[in-house]
């Protein structure tokens, strides 16, 4: 039991109570025991610390009752990414599904927390990054780029255009690959129910 300097000498029966409540507040995640004190510190009569600890014990009494039911209630789990989002998200993983596969980007579902893209996989490390998504049109837009930039390099391999950057390696095209190349993006869109920008 802790001792407590009240402005008048507070009895032992008093004193354990006011320990006792002290705990339980701080138990519940209501008062501390410093804010407890500063409540009974003004009492200057018996009279008055014994209404200011009924005071206390009838509000505790309230507090653990509604900490009781938080704890007992079946914890939320937060989500990430809306419904309709979510299957959105779906819709586009599907239209570039053969396609990831052939350029080893996956991406998985990872429920509340949305979609998740891994790339650079080393055996037997695994996969060097790993990055969320909860917006359909950003994750069509990065896995466009993904295909986009592969189609570029395997276009251009062990050639001098391999060392432009992709915007370059674009220009350098011929119209029609050019055109073939972009005609691929609306079918994406079209596949994923986006509207390609």
């Amino acid at each position: 039991m802790k001792f407590y300097e009240i402005t008048y000498i507070i009895e032992d029966e008093q004193q354990e109570r006011l320990s006792a409540l002290a705990e339980r507040y701080e138990k519940v995640n209501g008062w501390n025991e410093k804010e407890i004190l500063q409540f009974a510190v003004a009492a200057t009569s018996k009279e008055e610390m014994e209404s200011k600890l009924q005071f206390l014990e009838k509000e505790i009494v309230k507090m653990e009752k509604d900490w009781q039911e938080q704890e007992e209630k079946p914890k939320e789990k937060r989500k990430y990414i809306s419904d309709e989002e979510y299957e959105k998200c779906k819709r586009v993983v599907s239209a570039y599904e053969k396609e990831l596969d052939e350029i080893e980007v996956t991406v998985v579902d990872a429920g509340r927390f949305g979609f998740v893209k891994l790339i650079y996989y080393k055996f037997p490390y695994g996969f060097d990054d790993a990055i969320a998504y909860t917006d359909s049109l950003e994750l069509f837009l990065d896995l466009w780029d993904e295909w986009f930039e592969a189609q570029l390099l395997a276009l251009t391999k062990n050639t001098p255009m391999a060392e432009l950057d992709y915007e370059d390696i674009f220009k350098c095209l011929s119209k029609d690959t050019q055109e073939e190349l972009m005609a691929k993006r609306e079918y994406f869109a079209e596949k994923a129910g986006i509207g390609a920008r």
